[in-house]
């Protein structure tokens, strides 16, 4: 199995392109928790760190990410707010900022990534647990059972969950 390459990265506000790394591989990491690419990790992590907006070439530049790569990841932080486009004075391309706003950030990953994903599970669990009480021997009826106090249980944390995301 090959080694993980690190990505070229040029310091972005005057610490060291170690601190750098580490704080992007921050950054990959919670996206692949939440189920995004390594590049979109990777580019956030980079804008996270740069205190000035970033255009998509500087983003291939640092990065060391095809083009079309770099789009793509941006315009995908984009759609969940991650990022925000701000259009300097001095330039024609378009640049990408951090959305600072937590709460606006957390609503936008919530409505996007999550509770869709947790409302899916839900739905086959149901789905699941019909069929088997309807012909599935008693040990999965037992299971599904044992699941479904389990939901009960854990339904006024996903209700807490959704007020985040109004």
């Amino acid at each position: 199995m090959p080694a993980k390459s690190t990505p070229p990265v040029v310091t972005v506000a005057g610490q060291s392109a170690e601190l750098d790394r580490e704080i992007i591989a921050f950054w990959v990491q919670v996206a692949g928790l939440l189920g995004y690419s390594r590049s979109i990790g990777e580019i956030f992590g980079l804008i996270f760190l740069s205190e000035l907006p970033l255009c998509a070439d500087e983003v291939v530049e640092r990065l060391g990410i095809s083009r079309s790569g770099a789009g793509q990841g941006l315009k995908a932080l984009q759609d969940i707010g991650a990022i925000k486009p701000v259009h300097p004075l001095s330039s024609r391309k378009e640049h990408y900022q951090m959305q600072t706003d937590l709460g606006v950030l957390v609503k936008l990953l919530l409505n996007a990534r999550i509770l869709p994903k947790v409302e899916e599970l839900a739905n086959q669990r149901a789905a699941l647990d019909a069929s088997v009480r309807a012909q599935g021997p008693a040990h999965l009826v037992q299971r599904f059972e044992k699941l479904d106090r389990w939901r009960n249980k854990t339904a006024p944390l996903l209700a807490l969950l959704k007020t985040f995301s109004t």
